[in-house]
């Protein structure tokens, strides 16, 4: 992928049922998610977020649940695919309350249709 790619992915909104869904968990996730164990960075990667955001949660944000809360406020507003690849990114982190918050995400998505 290249950067023009993120551009495209962002021209197509979040779905309405995967902003229900981060709606519906956003206390959970903002109190258990910790985006610098490997989330972030990933989303980065993966064209989701841009530098400056990922840039600014960091150093705006003091603790593990504002940068969270920071993240989850703005994935909405990345594209289609920032919901997959946020899940995505919970699971390529390893940790067991991630794995278990990517899979409450993807059975509330697919048992929301």
């Amino acid at each position: 992928a290249t950067a023009q790619s993120s551009s495209t992915l962002t021209a197509v909104p979040m779905s309405d049922l995967h902003r229900s869904v981060l709606l519906q968990c956003y206390v959970e996730l903002k109190s258990s998610v910790n985006v610098e164990d490997h989330v972030l960075d990933y989303l980065y990667s993966n064209f989701v977020i841009s530098k400056s955001l990922r840039d600014r949660i960091r150093s705006d944000c003091t603790t593990a649940e504002s940068k969270a809360g920071m993240l989850l406020d703005e994935l909405p507003s990345c594209g289609a695919s920032a919901f997959r690849e946020f899940v995505d990114a919970l699971i390529a982190s390893k940790t067991s309350v991630h794995q278990k918050l990517a899979k409450k995400l993807m059975d509330m998505a697919k048992n929301s249709t």
